[in-house]
């Protein structure tokens, strides 16, 4: 069947051209259409469902509103882990499903039991609201609206981002939200007056009652005058402050109006978070969210557009500045991907050509590289693959082309030299040459493809980050092999006439001396082995002594500044130290802006409080630093010049992709994060402080931030119901006191065309103290007025700040990054040293997650899976050889190339990391393809009658050129991957070393050792021992004619 496609691309080659160029044209539309992104996105499925609980504490909470509705989700299909954070006022609970479960299925499971959990909930509490289907991925664009001249307040600017910019940018296809933040959010006040409301006998509720009733609106049907449907309706509807003064609070003759007993005004809400940018103050911004599953490139591009219309429509002076922009670093490293991917078909262009001697024939097999890529790029819109930095930077251009060489090799074999007479007798040379090569090219690609089966078998983030580099590559694969079979015989057909010789004269002089060296080699095997074993051993100890890392860190080109304080802080101080820790970074010249976060804004879907601030800092390139020579130190100078210089403040600093994307994994943003699980607050706060003593002692320790659970001051007041009773107060009066006095009573809206405004009653500002708020008045039954503090005790306490839950059980998180060590060393250190230093009570245990957990599960799976998948390749090569002895003599050559990879790493002062493993992986499906070519060929000289001695010479000698060739193209294919170090880099390096140095070593080892090697497993045990070998001089050297099943294994 193969052997036919060969022989019909070759007779029909004009079409097969043809054919050829419409296969690249739609290459080039389904490329032009492939979802583009910087990283593949990890993050788990999840639902985050968001809650509001006004006035309650995280106690009250975690006991009425989160613990609920972590009950109604217990026992949900496929559901993974829940984690909970129950602060004031507010509860998120995030439900973790497995991998296998598509999102908008969970979100519809969570909401139909969030239907039967609201009715469990208080009264007041609002329905729960699900946080909008984004992922670790989806802030692609954080943007500023300033005033220029200086001549809008932060309330019209927040009210321009609300109603003119935000539900513009919204509608751009892609976006799932954009989320406000800053400025003053309008409200209309209506300030009450104590004494006013006594002279005139009314109270606070008679009051918010005819507030509520004075804005409505009536539909009263129609009516039918002239021919025409008139509608009827009444609208009373509060338009304006002098609607609101105007308000009726008590008819009769003499009615008595809000302007009367109340001051109305415009003011702001209640605010619960803060944005300031370089020091300068306060500013608004939105960040842009993208929807799973949108192109990010294609999204952030419409939205820019968006941006730059709704510029065009605010007001002389307002502007809209960009802070954040996904593309620059999505551009950044598609463009790193893409010169890796020229630059590697340029020198697999040139290195075809000097060692096979034909620019035409090398120009013929590099055209498989586009073929192939375009298959590949048909399978990732077939599988869902975005193109990334791990699904299209790590494919190596000379496994691609393997096919094509074993084809172009056995045509130049076979024609070098002969004289053809007739048209057909060139087509009949080319097929006769090209078909018997057919099924060892289909080995050879099945034989890659299951060296990348155990990247299919990962689970969790490792699988998300390789299971599409190995299914980006089986299917650019399967396109070598269709290219290698149906597409390559015809092209190369068409384009090279026939070769007058066999190749470059420096490769014979090469052969004649290896030739020569080669008995040299084969006597002192056992030698050459010993010494190779005890190399693998030396360098592989040396290279664990190294420890491993999950997967490089890679520079995203900006950096997220943490800082965190005391709980206890109010929004004005966290402000004005903001302004201090913009200050110092403004000091560095690396940084160009900066734009500080803190707390949370009202959509809330972000958990903190005033004790967090995630400042943004934009940075200029690298190259242009000299505060710091790489991103490690320079976020160390950071760090310790903000905790010097601004008082009370624990700084760490991360970048806004790995920032987002650790948080979604874990719920933790640190590379290490440590939980200690058990029922006591105060219990969980002692042992995370032992904790959090111990690690920071370890070497290799950057930043440590233990969660504080403790330390939130309430002012809290306690109803004494028996005064309550005796004054003939209820107590639903006395709360809307204190709701009044502080955040204000919701009483309607006021609608200023399609924009909305709250109307909110208040109490006249108290001091900020429980003396304050202990002489506001409550109206009696009898109409006098009797202060706070005669109905109940108001008392200072000190609460829980927050509760964080998993998996119904109370946690706090101590949360590591690492400077300069890695991962797997430092979580064995910190385990053992916190096992032993501290001791935890009955029922209490300790977890380790974050990155070192994806990196261990990942080693336990690839321990599994990659001996499962050797174990198949050994099984194919007794099936090729028919003899266990032979397929385990080429299999020694899997050991022999972890050599070089492992001394490339060394050399490079790389950790091992799931990168260096995929590299470790290609590698040893390369070496046992050479050394498939050898055996092959020395096996059909075995056959053709010459002795083991001569076949095991010139079998080793014919198969030089084949065995240089493709590890030259597979070697240099991935050296400017190797040396690269443009964005995204980080990731492709320690692969592609692994694959360079691993390649270079098994060649020199393969044509040293291997042929010793080959000879003790083809041989009987009667001659095992026979070194007659016969000298160079003594060998017949006939034509070079090399076995197309042998040109190349792979």
């Amino acid at each position: 069947m193969l052997s036919r496609l060969v022989a019909l691309s070759v007779q029909y080659r004009t079409g097969v051209a043809g054919g050829l160029l419409v296969l690249l044209v739609a290459g080039g539309f389904a490329a032009a259409r492939l979802p583009i992104d910087a990283m593949p996105d990890v993050s788990t499925v999840q639902v985050a469902v968001l809650t509001e609980a006004p006035g309650l504490s995280p106690i009250e909470v975690e006991r009425m509103v989160t613990a609920p509705i972590e009950l109604a989700f217990n026992g949900l299909p496929r559901l993974s882990e829940l984690r909970s954070v129950s602060r004031p006022g507010l509860s998120a609970v995030t439900v973790v499903f497995d991998d296998s479960m598509d999102v908008w299925f969970a979100r519809q499971l969570v909401s139909e039991r969030l239907r039967e959990v609201t009715a469990d909930l208080p009264a007041f509490v609002p329905p729960p609201q699900l946080a909008p289907v984004s992922t670790g991925l989806g802030e692609i664009y954080i943007f500023v609206v300033r005033s220029e001249t200086g001549d809008h307040s932060a309330m019209q600017l927040r009210t321009m981002l609300d109603w003119e910019v935000v539900p513009k940018i919204r509608a751009v296809p892609g976006v799932i939200e954009v989320n406000p933040m800053g400025g003053e959010l309008k409200q209309y006040h209506v300030v009450t007056s104590p004494s006013k409301l006594k002279s005139f006998g009314l109270t606070l509720s008679q009051m918010q009652n005819a507030l509520e009733r004075s804005s409505s609106s009536v539909g009263a049907g129609y009516v039918e005058r002239e021919g025409e449907n008139i509608l009827v309706r009444g609208n009373g509807r509060l338009l304006n402050e002098e609607d609101i003064a105007n308000v009726i609070v008590r008819g009769g003759s003499n009615p008595v109006l809000v302007k009367q007993i109340a001051d109305v005004k415009i003011g702001s809400a209640l605010r619960y978070g803060v944005t300031t940018r370089d020091a300068e103050g306060e500013v608004v911004t939105g960040t842009v969210m993208m929807l799973l599953g949108a192109n990010s490139r294609s999204v952030t591009a419409a939205v820019k557009d968006r941006v730059a219309e709704v510029q065009k429509t605010l007001p002389p002076g307002v502007v809209i500045d960009t802070i954040y922009d996904r593309s620059d670093f999505v551009n950044a490293t598609v463009g790193t991907v893409i010169k890796n991917i020229i630059e590697g078909a340029l020198v697999v262009l040139l290195v075809l050509a000097v060692f096979l001697g034909t620019v035409r024939g090398a120009i013929a097999v590099v055209l498989g590289i586009p073929a192939s890529m375009t298959i590949a790029l048909f399978g990732m819109h077939l599988f869902g693959v975005t193109g990334d930095l791990m699904s299209l930077g790590a494919i190596d251009f000379g496994f691609l082309v393997d096919g094509p060489i074993v084809v172009l090799e056995a045509i130049i074999a076979s024609l070098a030299g002969r004289h053809f007479r007739k048209k057909s007798e060139i087509t009949q040379g080319f097929i006769d040459s090209a078909a018997p090569v057919a099924r060892p090219v289909a080995f050879s690609v099945a034989i890659i493809m299951l060296v990348y089966i155990p990247l299919l078998a990962l689970q969790g983030v490792e699988g998300k980050m390789f299971r599409p580099m190995a299914t980006v590559m089986a299917c650019a694969l399967f396109g070598a092999l269709v290219y290698s079979v149906v597409f390559f015989p015809g092209v190369v057909a068409l384009l090279m006439p026939p070769p007058k010789n066999s190749g470059p004269r420096w490769l014979g002089v090469l052969r004649e001396k290896y030739e020569r060296l080669l008995p040299g080699f084969i006597s002192k095997r056992w030698v050459l082995l010993a010494a190779m074993s005890v190399a693998l051993v030396v360098s592989m100890y040396l290279l664990l002594q190294r420890g491993a890392d999950f997967v490089p860190r890679i520079q995203e080109g900006d950096i997220v500044v943490t800082i965190r304080r005391t709980p206890s802080i109010g929004l004005t101080e966290a402000r004005r130290l903001d302004l201090e820790a913009e200050k110092v970074l403004k000091s560095f010249p690396e940084v160009i802006t900066t734009l500080a976060f803190t707390g949370r804004a009202e959509l809330a879907f972000d958990p903190v409080g005033n004790d967090n601030t995630d400042m943004f800092v934009r940075l200029k390139p690298e190259e242009e630093w000299t505060s710091a020579h790489d991103l490690d130190e320079l976020s160390e100078v950071i760090k310790e010049r903000i905790e010097s210089q601004v008082a009370g403040t624990f700084v760490s600093v991360s970048q806004p992709i790995e920032d987002r994307t650790n948080e979604l994994i874990s719920g933790s943003r640190a590379d290490v994060a440590i939980q200690i699980f058990g029922a006591d607050l105060d219990t969980l706060v002692e042992k995370s402080n032992a904790v959090g003593d111990v690690v920071r002692k370890l070497q290799g320790t950057g930043d440590v931030r233990i969660e504080r659970l403790l330390g939130m001051p309430n002012i809290v007041f306690t109803p004494d119901r028996e005064r309550l009773a005796r004054y003939g107060v209820e107590l639903d009066d006395v709360f809307r006191t204190l709701e009044a006095a502080r955040v204000g009573a919701r009483v309607g809206v006021i609608y200023e065309g399609p924009k909305r405004f709250e109307v909110r009653l208040l109490s006249p500002p108290t001091e900020n103290t429980r003396k304050g708020l202990g002489d506001l008045f409550v109206e009696t039954s009898d109409g006098h007025q009797v202060s706070l503090d005669e109905l109940g005790s108001l008392e200072d306490t000190e609460g829980p700040a927050t509760v964080r839950r998993e998996n119904f059980m109370r946690t706090v998180r101590v949360e590591v990054n690492l400077r300069g060590r890695d991962l797997a060393s430092w979580v064995a250190e910190a385990q053992a040293t916190v096992q032993k230093e501290v001791p935890l009570p009955t029922g209490y245990n300790v977890t380790w997650g974050g990155q070192f957990e994806n990196l261990e599960r990942a080693q336990q799976r690839l321990a599994i899976v990659v001996p499962l998948a050797l174990l198949i390749i050994l099984g194919m090569l007794v099936m090729t050889f028919g003899s266990v002895r032979v397929a385990l003599g080429v299999f020694s050559l899997v050991p022999l190339a972890l050599i070089g990879g492992a001394i490339g790493l060394l050399v490079r002062g790389m950790n091992f990391s799931l990168p260096a493993a995929v590299g470790f992986i290609a590698l040893a499906g390369v070496a046992v393809l050479n050394g498939v070519v050898m055996t092959t060929d020395v096996k059909k000289l075995l056959d053709q009658g010459e002795s083991l001695d001569k076949a095991v010479l010139h079998g080793a000698a014919h198969t030089l050129r084949a065995v240089l060739t493709t590890a030259a193209v597979a070697a240099l294919g991935f050296f400017p991957m190797a040396i690269n170090t443009g964005a995204g880099s980080e990731v492709q390096r320690p692969l592609a070393t692994v694959v360079v140095f691993g390649i270079v070593g098994a060649t020199v080892l393969m044509l040293v050792v291997f042929p010793g090697i080959l000879k003790f497993a083809l041989s009987k045990p009667a001659t095992v021992e026979s070194d007659d070998l016969p000298q160079p001089d003594e060998v017949t050297d006939g034509p070079e004619v090399l076995n197309p099943s042998a040109a190349k294994g792979h």
